[in-house]
């Protein structure tokens, strides 16, 4: 069955997709059918997973049949082509802008809040200069919450000028124990300026308006960073295993030494589906210990809502500029407006490479009918393109064959009554009898063609004798059969007793000439003669026939060249010109008459046979058969088709 003829038609439903779907009648009943109780579902389940298994597999069969129907083997392989020439790349590319879009926000707000952390390291370290304290915190107070704290030591590690990040877990609040912290002297203990972490990341936050989440590990623990982080942990049985922890997810398995979330949770979907940058890692100091082996995670969550807000779309008005507005717009009109090109660009190449698989597939159609047969097949032209030229052609080459199939179921009925013909001819020749005294007449008749204008035939007379004829009517095929025949019929009517074998002839051209006035003249050549078994005394006329040869016993040859033409060519000459030759064939003797089909058999390089060959063959063979005479022939030729019918007549006694 063909690709299309598949595709055509949908599968049969296979048998236990039926079965699944009758087991499931129930729970469809129960859970679709409006007024029914739903509380007998939880106890059906069985009868369930056969419904939706069965429901699974037939809108498969649905999508794969609406598949092969729509879209031919041609047009597969067309929207592969489309995809990977088209859409792979526009994916490719928008994963590209997207990447490096996201990479350039998460840049910028790590750069922002690192610089954040560094101005207020300055500041810090400025501001620890002063001797006051009130002075220290009202310049450090815009930056966020600062206190001052007196210890008498510094732990191991810790230099006086130190200012940087720490952490201090006796810190009670969640959250509140990471925060920058500057040393200084003061006598004999040390001055600690504080100032919280959280007002610095407030600032930060403003960038991408979303909110950020934080947490804190032991950078001996970290083994990669990420938005998922990588920790070496152990199970039961103290074996690596590898673990992922999500910053915005506490780990249960893993607890961090602190993790908080800053900022409310942002809202959207689609589009405006919240997002998280990449996370920013910042170095802190455990002031329990003095050195720094602790790592603070940092990772923003944002929108594309909340980027676009930044440009001062706000609730309360903001500071939007015209400009801005103008050229968002006009980026969200140029994808809207590629976006259409391209789902255009989709469609036109889906409905480009439908029609080129439908013409392919007509083409394909097409082929098989005539493959089998089928020469009326037809394709319709659907484009002006190659491929309807090369449907236009498939018509005309269907066209052809058909013409060609009639004419050749003409020719076969032809050559079927040429073969009719042909054995109605062969019944036509005279069954070649044994005759009284020893005496033997032996024939064969080999036509050219399907049937021969050759012809020869003997006639038993009432006082004893055998006529005997032998003619070639002008020219090959059914019409010179068709005057051989009539020949035959005209012969046959004549009172050869009467008549002689001279009035025989002048009587059958008489009649010939009468018949045949045409203006395309038809003669015949022929050697008529008669023969008496007993005597061996016989009579014959040449009427424009090839001569015919008398072997004696002795292997003596003599040529028999009486005058004569031919039958039809003159109707006041005929007669005149016609000589009788009169002789007897004693014990051993034979008389050979043929055809011109014989004298002029050519070799390949177009030389005859001729008269004196076949004269010297007679002389030299010890037994003048048909046999030797063809297989001389047949050798000269080297087995070529005869050009010319070729009959041979031999009379031996």
């Amino acid at each position: 069955m063909r690709e299309s003829d598949r595709g055509s038609r949908p599968h049969r439903v296979p048998t236990w997709v039926l079965v699944c779907l009758a087991l499931g009648l129930p729970y469809a009943v129960l859970a679709f059918a409006p007024g029914i109780q739903h509380g007998p579902l939880a106890v059906m389940w069985p009868s369930g997973c056969f419904f939706w298994l069965a429901i699974q597999v037939l809108g498969f069969m649905a999508l794969r049949w609406l598949w092969r129907k729509w879209m031919f083997k041609v047009s597969r392989r067309l929207l592969l082509i489309l995809i990977l020439l088209s859409l792979l790349p526009s994916m490719t590319l928008s994963v590209l802008f997207l990447s490096v879009g996201w990479v350039s926000v998460g840049g910028q707000v790590s750069r922002t809040l690192q610089g954040n952390i560094r101005t207020a390291q300055v500041a810090l370290k400025g501001a620890s200069g002063e001797a006051a304290d009130q002075v220290a915190r009202q310049n450090l107070q815009l930056l966020g919450d600062v206190w001052v704290t007196r210890v008498q030591t510094l732990p191991e590690g810790v230099k006086p000028d130190f200012v940087g990040l720490v952490w201090n877990d006796n810190s009670p609040l969640k959250g509140k124990g990471i925060f920058m912290r500057a040393v200084s002297t003061e006598g004999d203990h040390f001055r600690l300026l504080n100032i919280s972490l959280g007002s610095l990341a407030d600032r930060s936050k403003e960038l991408w308006g979303g909110r950020m989440a934080y947490r804190l590990d032991r950078t001996s623990d970290i083994q990669g960073k990420s938005n998922f982080i990588t920790f070496d942990a152990r199970d039961k049985n103290n074996q690596p295993v590898e673990q992922h922890l999500d910053p915005f997810i506490p780990s249960e398995k893993i607890q961090p030494l602190d993790a908080w979330t800053q900022g409310d949770a942002l809202k959207g979907s689609f589009l405006f589906h919240p997002f998280r940058l990449p996370s920013v890692g910042l170095k802190i100091l455990d002031w329990r210990t003095g050195h720094e082996d602790l790592m603070l995670t940092a990772t923003p969550e944002t929108s594309l809502r909340e980027l676009i807000w930044g440009y001062g779309f706000t609730g309360d008005g903001g500071n939007q500029s015209i400009e801005t507005i103008a050229i968002l717009a006009g980026l969200a009109v140029l994808l809207i407006f590629l976006a259409g090109i391209q789902f255009m660009a989709l469609f036109m190449g889906l409905y480009l490479a439908r029609q080129l698989g439908r013409s392919v597939d007509d083409l394909f159609a097409g082929v098989g009918r005539l493959s089998g047969g089928d020469f009326s097949a037809r394709i319709k032209p659907r484009t002006k393109d190659q491929v309807g030229q090369l449907a236009t052609a498939f018509n005309s080459m269907a066209e052809r064959l058909e013409i060609s199939r009639k004419e050749r179921d003409q020719r076969l009925a032809m050559e079927e009554e040429l073969r009719v013909a042909r054995e109605v001819q062969m019944h036509l020749l005279p069954d070649i009898p044994k005759l009284p005294g020893g005496a033997a007449v032996h024939a064969t008749i080999l036509p050219a063609k399907d049937v021969a204008g050759d012809y020869y035939d003997l006639f038993r007379l009432s006082d004893g004798r055998l006529a005997f004829l032998i003619a070639d009517v002008s020219g090959k095929g059914t019409s010179a059969a068709f005057y051989a025949a009539e020949t035959k019929g005209v012969v046959a009517a004549l009172d050869k007793v009467k008549r002689g074998p001279k009035e025989v002839a002048i009587r059958l051209n008489e009649i010939w000439c009468e018949k045949h006035t045409h203006a395309k003249r038809m003669f015949i050549t022929m050697i008529y003669g008669t023969f008496d078994p007993m005597t061996g005394a016989f009579e014959l006329v040449r009427a424009g026939h090839p001569a015919a040869f008398l072997r004696r016993a002795n292997r003596q040859v003599e040529r028999l060249s009486p005058r004569g033409v031919g039958i039809g060519m003159s109707l006041d000459r005929f007669e005149e010109n016609l000589d009788l030759c009169v002789g007897i064939l004693e014990k051993g003797d034979s008389l050979i008459c043929y055809t011109d089909g014989l004298s002029e058999s050519a070799s390949p390089t177009g030389e005859f046979f001729g008269e004196d060959r076949l004269e010297a063959l007679l002389a030299e063979d010890s037994a003048c058969s048909i046999t030797r005479i063809l297989g001389a022939v047949s050798e000269f030729t080297e087995g070529q088709a005869l050009e010319d019918d070729l009959t041979l007549l031999v009379l031996q006694r």
